[in-house]
């Protein structure tokens, strides 16, 4: 029997970290409460209202649950509903959203709460109706995300939430960023009574589509037929109770992070590898983390942690991570790189890596640690875990001599771990982490699992000018020369692999530096950019940025700089660009472990075949920030410059495709594809059957 939500004890507001918001305020509601009305994000934010064990109680009560949220839209759509051409525009949606539903059942861990939502839907407890935003144009999209919750009881009691909390299962106070909510009470006359009755005017206005500026129709037929093929009138309570023993059963740090299932997963199956394995996890899986659960079990089995990284700013980063991750268990830690020299003249490797070490984490980068007096410094043996970051990066000439390392478990991280062109440079690195940890975890996954947003893709062509044109012709007239020599019996093959290597490098360049796409860079800003946005301008170097930035201003637009040699305050530069927006302009942060959250559009300028380098790129585009729902990238494609002689030689559009198809593989926008078709065909190109290539560029 449920008790009035005036018996409650609420407090004004709630915030992660001093503030269990599950056990405080949530679930106490969820259990008192006998309606509750929800506006929410996305449509797949949705099942994550119902994985509760209140939630149980709550249809006995006959409770009733009405939820607002919103689809996807592209720009496209967003203009369709402006002109009233909104039934082609539902049509699309409507299958968009069944499509959705059949991915969200299929996964692993979405699945039993997907099919807890088809239950309450077809027995009645649960209503969705779906909110379009009308008044906005395609130059500037807006999409209905607010985050209201209204709570009433039998006696009419209410209570009322804003804030940026979304009900996950692995708990509100433990799980993803920090969170706050402010808390209405009905019943406090004043101004919480006034709030409440405001917000439940609002819904129901939403509710009956009498709100300006949105419009909110009934959840789609072909989209509710979908839903309730997965729906189970008898095993639905078992499903909710399975997935609150799943819950209950994940593990927290002392800070009180939960692993997500992906990565409990990974561990487990790195442990019945031997504790041997490379994690292949996209951007956004939560590489670090993982590898900081694993280092943890380290230091309780008594064993020292050797963690590689390859840069100065990844070292810094590690360096914070590991000090609150690990803080109970107070690990000391030994920097070697990036200014922290005492591991040469105190010679503190030796005991810092020795087997009675057994709270003692060395954090090196690579150009420390594959120097020969660091190697021959550390004590080696079974009781030494390796961890390396970024672990593509081991595999060139200069680093492999840590492969000579005699170690126990080791742990490699890496989003794209194998390296483009060089196959001995592979083979090495999965012969010494002993292969892939299954299964990899993709950017695809990121999107569904909420730990990135969904994004939009935009190929534009851009010609090469005839000079550049013929740079082009002539490095590929040498490769081919020298690719049949490479053949010939007796040939020199690894110093022909060197001009190659070479040769490809300075192909690749002419596309990255295609003076074509400063222009391209002024007409998207001129024709795209809004105040209020915030885009990055991703350039290939210094002299790019330049040409780019001078460009940009020239055309009106303000616009920042940022790298690392930038005069003025980076820091400074980010806070204002997180705070007001507007252009960045940058080289390199997107390679060398730079977080750029806050960005919504991105112009990526720096195209690359390397697939290691546009995985990458993609993945920070797309990581989560408070208010930020939806990504959308432009990306040059570059095109051969149209010639009065011959036809032109496709291989640029064949290199230029495999990073293309792969951006609109997992756009939302099915356009994307279409466009590369149409590139494509101009050229005589099979756009969806070739071979992605790709070359590891380590200058």
């Amino acid at each position: 029997m449920s008790e009035p939500l005036k018996a409650l004890s609420l407090a004004t507001s709630y915030h992660k970290g001093e503030n269990d918001i599950a056990a405080e305020f949530y679930l106490p509601c969820m259990r008192n409460a006998v309606s509750y009305d929800r506006a929410v994000g996305f449509f797949s934010s949705s099942i994550y209202v119902l994985a509760w064990p209140e939630l149980v109680g709550f249809v006995e009560r006959r409770g009733k649950m009405r939820i607002v949220c919103s689809p996807i839209l592209s720009p496209d759509d967003v203009e369709a509903i402006r002109l009233g051409c909104g039934a082609e525009v539902e049509a699309r949606i409507d299958q968009q959203i069944a499509r959705e539903i059949r991915s969200l059942a299929a996964d692993e861990v979405l699945g039993k709460p997907t099919r807890v939502l088809a239950t309450l839907v077809q027995i009645g407890v649960v209503e969705i109706r779906l909110a379009f935003m009308t008044n906005t144009t395609p130059a500037h999209a807006r999409i209905f995300h607010d985050k209201l919750g209204i709570f009433a009881d039998p006696d009419g009691n209410a209570v009322a939430f804003r804030g940026s909390m979304n009900e996950t299962w692995s708990g509100l106070s433990f799980d993803g960023n920090l969170e706050s909510v402010d808390v209405y009470l009905g019943w406090d006359e004043g101004r919480d009574a006034e709030r409440v009755r405001t917000e439940t005017a609002y819904f129901e206005r939403l509710w009956e589509n009498d709100y300006p500026g949105v419009q909110v129709r009934r959840f789609p037929d072909i989209s509710a037929e979908e839903l309730s093929a997965y729906s189970d009138r008898s095993a639905w309570p078992e499903w909710v109770k399975e997935i609150q023993e799943g819950v209950e059963a994940a593990p927290r740090t002392p800070g009180g992070r939960v692993p997500r299932k992906h990565q409990l997963d990974a561990l487990a199956a790195w442990e019945e590898r031997g504790r041997r394995g490379i994690l292949k996890h996209a951007t956004g899986s939560g590489k670090t983390f993982t590898a900081l659960l694993a280092i943890r079990d380290s230091l309780l089995r008594g064993e020292s942690v050797l963690v590689l990284v390859p840069s100065r700013l990844l070292l810094r980063q590690w360096y914070k991570e590991i000090a609150e991750t690990l803080e109970d268990l107070r690990p000391k830690i030994l920097r070697c790189g990036d200014g922290h020299d005492e591991w040469r003249t105190k010679h503190l490797l030796s005991s810092w890596t020795s087997p009675e070490a057994r709270d003692s984490i060395v954090l090196s980068t690579l150009g420390s640690a594959a120097t020969e007096q660091f190697l021959s410094s550390v004590r080696q043996g079974d009781h030494l875990m390796v961890v390396a970051d970024e672990v593509h990066r081991l595999g060139s000439l200069g680093n492999r001599a840590i492969f000579s390392l005699q170690t126990g478990a080791r742990l490699g991280l890496s989003a794209t771990p194998e390296r483009f062109r060089d196959e001995e440079g592979t083979a090495a690195i999965f012969t010494y982490f002993d292969g892939l940890i299954p299964v990899p975890f993709t950017l695809r996954d990121g999107i569904h699992c909420g730990a990135l947003v969904p994004y939009f893709y935009y190929p534009r062509t851009v010609a090469l000018a005839e000079d550049e044109q013929e740079s082009w012709d002539a490095a590929t007239a040498q490769i081919r020369q020298l690719v049949a020599r490479r053949e010939q019996e007796g040939a020199d093959r690894a110093s022909l692999e060197r001009q190659l290597q070479e040769l490809w490098i300075r192909r690749a360049r002419i596309i990255k530096r295609a003076r074509g796409k400063v222009a391209l860079a002024v007409a998207t800003l001129s024709e795209e950019y809004e105040d209020g946005q915030k885009w990055l301008v991703y350039c290939e170097d210094s002299t790019q940025l330049t040409e780019v930035l001078d460009a940009i201003r020239a055309a009106g637009i303000r616009a920042h700089e940022y790298h690392t040699q930038m005069p003025g305050d980076r820091d400074q530069t980010m806070v204002y660009f997180s705070e007001f927006g507007g252009v960045l302009v940058a080289i390199k942060c997107l390679d060398e472990g730079v977080d750029i959250p806050d960005v919504t559009h991105a112009l990526i300028l720096a195209s690359s075949k390397n697939p290691r380098e546009f995985i990458q790129r993609r993945g920070r585009v797309l990581r989560k920030a408070p208010g930020k729902h939806l990504a959308f990238v432009y990306d040059p494609v570059v095109t051969p410059c149209i010639g009065d002689e011959g036809e032109p030689d496709p291989g640029i559009v064949v290199g230029e495709m495999g990073r293309a198809i792969e951006f609109a593989r997992d756009a939302e926008n099915p356009s994307a594809a279409s466009d590369l078709e149409r590139i494509a065909g101009r050229y005589g190109v099979d756009w969806a059957d070739f071979v992605e290539e790709g070359i590891e560029d380590e200058s």
